[in-house]
């Protein structure tokens, strides 16, 4: 017995010098209890927070410390703005400016008194509100570097908008703005930048300045973030003024899609209010009402213990302990039967997601074989369109009628570039898309893409200067089709949108190793230029695929601009950006190619500098598209081939058995029997006649669907005749030697 009262005795005393311990103060503690207490205000939990706010406070007046004692009482001004109590906040606010002018920190009171006014501003209390912020303004001009001196004119702004003073409203926001955008410090995902925008829009406005306040509101309509809820409500207010301005312009499209994005950014703007208030009432009465019963509970349980001074109290531990323990049961009880129930909500979720990811895959498979599709239906015609225009062209037309052949042949190129870009996009999109190693001569695919745009260039009256490093190797390792079409694009794209505008292509050699060798590709012209706050919107909606077409004549990129920047990300590389206003824009990109070891690969020999010798050569042509048909037969004559055109695969089956041929074209899409359909059934016939497969679909596409037929290759609609003319000479050859 008296061995156990020593004990306890000793727990007394071990427990009074812990106490003891606890009360020193030090400056750290009083900082992390005003730090706990915003944070616990910040979640609604508000007696906890005034609980360590006034913690907080006693032991800074208990050190005597001016600033922590402002400190404090900014900290219990704050928990009673969260909690809406008006008088009190104001009240400890006030006390804070006490202690701070007797410490003459004037960079605080600068603060607490734009933070009064703002308060005081968003409760209507204007007169009073009118005097902090100007308290607050005259304090400003001492730390004219400071973030926070510009909030005082943020907010003495609004005032102004209110009171109807819109020039000195005016004055206020345009050096809030010339200091957000100039100051380094300006945190990006503020949003003052984004108001001094609407509300100079909105001072303009109610001046009747209408020019001037639809600038103001799309600028900060462009700056806006819709994941941020004020920016929300910002956007909302924003598109519902431009949609009065655009009703009083008679612009009546341009007022419904204005009111369409208010109320779309106002639903949203409500969603998130409610997702809140909702928040605040779990918070309210839910999560706050339970920690109190348990604080509650703890609080009575040190009191007891406190009380505990002899042995007679054991028996009470003992009970409490017990209690503890059935309450610790009902609670896992409780925990394992809401575990249950949200494993089943999570099952049954999982399901639902499994289902929603089979219906976008499926949407995904439709889309995809729905580019296709579209690509080769369009294709089929343009075949004919620049078919058709080559063969006219060389039947040496008049002079005028020259200019009219070769405009309708290049918008029919353009056309099928624009369906390239769209399929490309689709590729990227859909993960289907990599990059392929070939041998590439960059200077012979310059001068392709010069041959592609030089009929815009000299209807646009450009000039284009091509300089490729002499130290880069005539052939090197990379993938050929998708930096041609990269330098088309950029090219395109700098001679479409400039008249009479000089234009640089560079390629210049920047680093090397023993395998590989790093080039630089530039693309500058001396037009219009982008204008510096527009630069980066150009990457932002590029990132996103898409298509950027202002008014304003500056940013008008498009297609063409997006293919680029998706096959650069296939290639690894990036676009990039320089450009002044009204002195040009350049676009450039970094590629790593691989040299080729060993032996140079020879020169092909020039399409238009190579014979061919086609004497007796017989050719069956199978297409269900009869001018398509009648087309590629045109193109053969011209080489003095014989050709024979039937329009499906049952025609073809039958011609093959009366009469021999050296080789056949087959198209692929026909109905009833496709084209590899009918190879498949005159393979079955033993019948080993060289077949060349002409399609209208992208040719990756094709050699997909036909890797496992025995052809002799495929060829995609439309094609240069000399293409054609190569493709037959080497298939024929090769069946000679064999």
């Amino acid at each position: 017995m008296t061995a156990l009262r020593v004990f306890l005795l000793l727990i007394v005393y071990a427990s009074t010098l812990h106490g003891q311990t606890d009360r020193t103060i030090t400056k750290d503690s009083i900082i992390k209890l005003q730090v706990a207490a915003k944070k616990l205000s910040s979640k609604r939990k508000f007696s906890k927070a005034i609980r360590y706010s006034e913690r907080a406070l006693k032991q800074a007046t208990l050190a005597t410390n001016d600033s922590l004692i402002a400190e404090s009482y900014c900290t219990l001004g704050i928990v009673y703005v969260h909690m809406r109590y008006k008088e009190r906040a104001i009240e400890n606010y006030n006390k804070a400016i006490v202690y701070f002018t007797k410490k003459n920190n004037e960079k605080r009171l600068m603060q607490i008194h734009s933070d009064i006014g703002y308060y005081l501003f968003k409760n209507e209390e204007l007169v009073a509100a009118e005097s902090h912020l100007q308290l607050s303004l005259e304090l400003s001009k001492k730390f004219a570097d400071d973030i926070n001196s510009i909030k005082p004119k943020y907010h003495i702004g609004q005032l102004h908008v209110i009171k109807g003073a819109y020039e000195k409203a005016k004055e206020c926001f345009e050096k809030v703005i010339n200091f957000c955008v100039n100051s380094p410090d300006y945190p990006p995902n503020a949003d003052m930048l984004q108001g001094a925008y609407y509300y100079s829009g909105k001072s303009a406005l109610l001046q009747g300045k209408i020019d001037e306040a639809e600038a103001h509101y799309k600028d900060a309509i462009s700056m806006c973030d819709d994941s941020h809820k004020e920016h929300l409500e910002l956007l909302a207010f924003a598109h519902k003024d431009l949609a009065a301005i655009y009703a009083q312009q008679g612009k009546k499209r341009l007022e419904l899609e204005a009111l369409a994005k208010h109320i779309e950014s106002y639903e949203s703007y409500n969603l998130h209010k409610k997702e809140e208030l909702l928040s605040e009432i779990v918070l309210k009465y839910g999560i706050d009402e339970y920690e109190d019963r348990l604080e509650t509970i703890e609080k009575d349980q040190e009191d007891k213990e406190l009380y505990i001074s002899n042995y007679k109290k054991l028996t009470t531990i003992f009970v409490i302990i017990l209690v503890v323990l059935v309450l610790l049961t009902g609670v896992f009880y409780l925990n394992q039967r809401a575990r249950v129930r949200t494993n089943a909500l999570l099952s049954g979720q999982n399901k639902q997601l499994i289902e929603a990811k089979k219906q976008i895959e499926n949407v995904s498979k439709i889309r995809t074989n729905f580019f296709s599709l579209i690509s080769h239906e369009l294709r089929t015609p343009l075949y004919a369109i620049i078919g058709m225009t080559n063969l006219l062209l060389l039947e040496k037309p008049e002079k005028f009628q020259e200019r009219y052949l070769k405009s309708l042949k290049f918008s029919g190129e353009h056309l099928l570039a624009i369906i390239n870009n769209i399929l490309q996009m689709n590729k990227v999109e859909a993960s289907k898309m990599e990059a392929i190693e070939e041998n590439i001569d960059l200077r012979k695919n310059v001068k392709n893409v010069i041959t592609s745009v030089n009929f815009l260039v000299k209807e646009n009256r450009n000039n284009i200067d091509v300089k490729i490093d002499q130290k880069i190797p005539t052939q090197l390792l990379g993938d050929s089709l998708k930096i041609s079409q990269i330098l088309f694009n950029l090219l395109d794209n700098a001679v479409r949108y400039n008249m009479e505008s000089n234009i640089r292509l560079r390629i210049g050699q920047i680093g090397e190793t023993n395998e590989t060798i790093r080039l630089k590709f530039s693309v500058k012209d001396n037009g219009l230029g982008i204008p510096q706050q527009k630069k980066h919107v150009v990457f932002e909606n590029l990132a996103k695929g898409i298509v950027l077409n202002e008014n304003n004549g500056y940013l008008d990129l498009g297609l063409g601009l997006t293919t680029v920047n998706n096959l650069l990300k296939v290639l690894k590389s990036k676009l990039h950006l320089r450009s002044v206003l009204n002195r040009g824009t350049e676009f450039y990109f970094e590629l790593e190619l691989r040299k080729i070891v060993g032996t140079e690969v020879e020169d092909e020999i020039e399409y238009e500098n190579k014979t061919y010798n086609f004497e007796g050569l017989s050719i069956l042509i199978v297409d269900d598209n009869a001018v398509n048909g009648l087309l590629t037969q045109k193109i053969l004559e011209r080489q003095q081939i014989d050709t024979k055109v039937v329009l499906s695969g049952f025609s073809a089956l039958d011609i093959i058995e009366k009469q021999d041929f050296d080789l056949i074209l087959m198209d692929m899409f026909m109905p009833k029997l496709n084209g590899l359909e009918t190879i498949q059934k005159i393979r079955e016939n033993n019948n080993n006649i060289p077949i060349i497969l002409l399609t209208a679909m992208e040719i990756s596409d094709a050699y997909s669907k036909v890797v496992d037929t025995k052809i002799s290759g495929v060829i995609s609609k439309p094609f240069e005749p000399e293409l054609l003319y190569d493709k037959i000479d080497y298939v024929i050859h090769q069946s000679n030697e064999e």
